[in-house]
């Protein structure tokens, strides 16, 4: 997990986007249990309650599901859910993509675009 602390993304953030990815990638399977958030939280050099938030983050997305006494879980659902939400997003950017080629921007400019606008949107949520 590569965690950037200079980012204007917040370490929770990163950290709950790394996790969704990993699921997403079938790193973590349903039903799979998370590393322990004091484990985790070693593991990467993080506060034990950057680890909570995160997790708490993909809970109320219904990627994770928490046990008490047990761990926490990726959620049975949480994998449909993500490629559903994935596809939507592909769509979507599919053709924001293909006006801005045919504007005349370069892929560099592209990312830049949307990093920016992501990274703006991200700084209103938190």
């Amino acid at each position: 997990m590569l965690i950037d602390p200079k980012s204007s993304i917040p370490i929770f953030r990163q950290i709950a986007d790394q996790l969704r990815q990993s699921i997403f990638d079938g790193v973590f399977k349903a039903g799979e249990i998370l590393p322990s958030l004091r484990q985790f939280a070693v593991d990467i050099k993080v506060n034990p309650n950057t680890i909570q938030r995160a997790y708490e983050t993909l809970e109320r997305e219904g990627i994770v599901e928490t046990r008490r006494g047990v761990g926490v879980f990726v959620a049975n659902s949480s994998i449909a859910k993500l490629n559903a939400s994935q596809k939507k997003l592909k769509s979507a950017l599919d053709g924001v993509i293909a006006q801005a080629v045919k504007d005349g921007l370069t892929p560099d400019k592209i990312r830049h675009t949307f990093e920016f606008a992501m990274r703006e949107y991200l700084a209103e949520v938190v």
